[in-house]
């Protein structure tokens, strides 16, 4: 989906009340991968501090990692803990207990978005930060857990962006919630 449609979107996905268009949201809103999404659970996520710290087994580069979460995604946790009736974030009936894997997909292609992808939303984002902000490249790859970094810089720059991606995730929820692309007015951050 282009950037600039994300907006429409996310205001349908508002109106709705179900786990898929929840779980679709913070997909959207995380930048993080449909599996990561399915089978989160609340012993993840801190609420007060705004973070949501995966294990390593629970990482495709099986590194730890924690997501900033910014207020729009606080405010739909505390709306899906309120009714929380299982460890899952977003239960299901399957053997796994969490979520079907195709939830967010048979949602999307019920909206009629049946070109869209659960993993193009993170090609959403990246595309959004390159055009309407001036964050650095590192830091917009490492808010998708992309440590592109070779073994040598590695080894001097261990930093995880945390801070930076946490303004950078504040201002894609900002425009990603504005229910209409014609309030788009400003290009982001000077990082």
């Amino acid at each position: 989906m282009s950037w600039d449609k994300v907006p429409v979107l996310m205001s349908q996905l508002a109106g709705m009340k179900s786990r898929d268009s929840y779980a679709t949201r913070l997909l959207i809103l995380t930048g993080a991968r449909s599996q990561m999404v399915r089978l989160a659970t609340w012993h993840e996520f801190d609420l007060k501090s705004k973070v949501w710290s995966l294990s390593a087994e629970r990482m495709k580069m099986e590194v730890p990692f924690r997501i900033p979460l910014a207020d729009e995604v606080i405010n739909l946790l505390e709306e899906l803990k309120a009714c929380a009736t299982s460890k899952y974030l977003f239960p299901g009936r399957g053997a796994s207990g969490a979520m079907h894997a195709n939830g967010v997909r048979a949602l999307l292609h019920g909206l009629g978005y049946v070109d869209i992808t659960r993993h193009g939303f993170r090609s959403t984002f990246r595309d959004w930060a390159s055009e309407c902000t001036h964050f650095p490249r590192e830091v917009c790859e490492m808010a998708l857990a992309h440590d592109e970094r070779n073994q040598t810089e590695s080894a001097y720059s261990r930093t995880d962006f945390f801070d930076k991606r946490s303004i950078l995730m504040n201002e894609w929820a900002r425009f990603a919630t504005r229910g209409s692309v014609d309030k788009i007015s400003d290009k982001g951050s000077d990082l």
